[in-house]
């Protein structure tokens, strides 16, 4: 049996043709690539959206088959003029096509066509933990307009299978959620409040004629190459983070650690096809005297700092780059007594308490040591101090504990502040009368990640990164998290959902909680354990 195009595998072929070449032909091998727990369960949140979307449309009729039978019951619900179809299933002999809504439109004789989509009109989701860096600036992503054209392609790619299947489309529209959206009482279907609904017709018609000859082109390309090509577009244009899922399979040469690992060299393309035309794939082989210089700073802007060229020379050295007094005074700018914060959260596409918006984080636990400049001068160890909610709307009991713990003067210290300050900020919104005090965290909080970022302690180790992930294995090497049941962010926020929904009750609710109360402390004991190192390093 031939096998089809679908819209899934064009999406994935416009990025990276020989990555659904391996797909196609080598699923065993191309199964074997794991994702990641985070993309899973941003795979469950997009079916949980879609079912809500759904509400918009109470008449609708669920194709619910996808292989025997669904054609079939389709034609016959398009011949019957059914008002409303979920997951309408089409097919030509090289495509395979399914519809999340079609809506019979009675003034124009012909469906108009929905997607949907679980990102928010505000831009993409945030992942749980860590804030993705843009590789230009430093700063979280905004809005992601290559994002916004794999949506149109996506329409594109639909409109064009039921044109070739000879049904009428009228208008094609894109439904997702409303950034603008605050929940009050029960979720509100009507257009304009939880979801938006946008007329993109003007250009996908315009899109259609250009997308079929690279439906063409893909559906050629996967059925009659024979042998894998190499290198995939990814090996010129992206860093190891973008890299395509068969990355490894299809480029062979590339080993573990290589230039495509250089500090965001995503947005360098031009040098990073350089090295790689020039034969370079290590960082030993690297010129230093070709690496891009950095850019001057505009006026109130941060001075930019040679990221790439300290990554090469302490790979070269194998010995560490360290500015002494830049760790001094960045230490130095602390006040005691010192709050080691971490949060974690539960980033939902669908707000499930009220005053929150979509993709808004539920901060549902906190850790927090806190060191004294007695304890600190004496030897001891910091206190420890933690909450954990998971029934109900946990912001104004966190924001209450959390007040009874930190004081009104010492630094609060995070590792990637824009993060948690970004949850204070929420949480102020959502507590207004704690507002004033969460206003002055956000002011007293200082980033120890800054000293890895602004690059005064920079070690091969790191790989070019200042994520704690990467620093604190190097310079805490005999911490360890594998020995707890909770091991990540990502783990922390299926155990929230599991208990939160009532999934998981009893002896095993009680045993996770427990699990996930020694990850969060873990977050912040190691922060401290690494403030400490730079503490001892400066002599201080």
């Amino acid at each position: 049996m031939t096998k089809l195009l679908t819209k899934t595998d064009f999406i994935l072929y416009r990025e990276c043709p020989q990555n659904v070449w391996v797909k196609w032909h080598n699923s065993e091998e191309y199964n074997k690539f794991e994702i990641s727990e985070f993309e899973k369960s941003l795979g469950v949140m997009g079916n949980e959206v879609e079912a809500l979307a759904r509400g918009m449309f109470p008449e609708g009729y669920l194709v619910e088959k996808r292989s025997e039978g669904a054609q079939e019951l389709t034609q016959k619900l398009i011949s019957e003029r059914t008002p409303v179809i979920f997951q309408a299933v089409f097919a030509t002999d090289k495509y395979l096509a399914a519809t999340d809504v079609l809506e019979w439109n009675e003034k124009a004789q012909a469906y108009d066509l929905c997607e949907i989509k679980m990102s928010s009109t505000k831009g993409e989701h945030e992942e749980g933990g860590e804030e993705e860096e843009d590789e230009e600036e430093g700063k979280p992503k905004k809005v992601n307009k290559k994002k916004e054209l794999q949506y149109d392609y996506d329409l594109a790619f639909q409109a064009n299978v039921l044109n070739l299947c000879g049904v009428k489309i009228n208008k094609k529209y894109l439904i997702r959620l409303n950034k603008e959206y605050v929940k009050v009482g029960d979720l509100d279907f009507i257009q304009g409040e939880l979801f938006i609904k946008e007329d993109k017709t003007e250009r996908i018609e315009e899109l259609m004629p250009v997308a079929l000859a690279e439906m063409d082109k893909a559906y050629e390309y996967l059925t009659f190459t024979k042998t894998m090509e190499s290198p995939c577009p990814c090996y010129y244009t992206k860093g190891r983070r973008a890299h395509c899922t068969a990355f490894s399979l299809i480029n062979p040469t590339v080993p573990e650690y290589s230039v495509h690992d250089l500090n965001r060299i995503g947005s360098s393309k031009a040098y990073l096809r350089k090295l790689l035309d020039d034969g370079i794939l290590t960082l030993d082989k690297v010129r230093e005297s070709e690496i891009p210089k950095i850019k001057k700073a505009k006026e109130g802007e941060k001075p930019g700092k040679p990221r790439k060229l300290n990554q090469v020379v302490a790979y070269k050295t194998k010995e560490p780059i360290i500015d002494l007094d830049g760790i001094k005074t960045e230490l130095n700018s602390l006040t005691f007594p010192l709050y080691f914060l971490d949060y974690e959260t539960y980033p939902t596409a669908i707000p499930v308490f009220n005053g929150y918006h979509p993709y808004q984080q539920i901060v549902f636990q906190y850790s927090l040591h806190v060191l004294t400049e007695e304890d600190f001068k004496a030897g001891r160890e910091p206190e420890h101090r933690e909450e954990l909610i998971l029934e109900g709307d946990p912001a104004e009991k966190l924001v209450e504990s959390l007040r009874s713990n930190i004081g009104d003067k010492g630094s609060v210290i995070v590792w990637y502040k824009n993060f948690e300050n970004h949850r204070n900020k929420e949480l102020a919104r959502l507590v207004p009368l704690e507002s004033g005090f969460l206003n002055d965290v956000i002011r007293r909080t200082y980033d120890l990640m800054d000293i890895v970022n602004d690059q005064f302690y920079v070690h091969h180790g790191f790989k070019g990164s200042a994520s704690i992930k990467k620093v604190q294995p190097v310079l805490a090497p005999d911490f360890s998290y594998k020995h707890l049941g909770v091991q990540n962010g990502t783990e922390a926020i299926e155990a929230y959902r599991q208990i939160s929904r009532g999934e998981l009750v009893g002896k095993d609710a009680e045993e996770k909680k427990q699990q996930m109360l020694e990850y969060c402390k873990n977050d912040t004991e190691v922060m401290y354990i690494l403030w400490k190192f730079f503490k001892d390093l400066v002599g201080e």
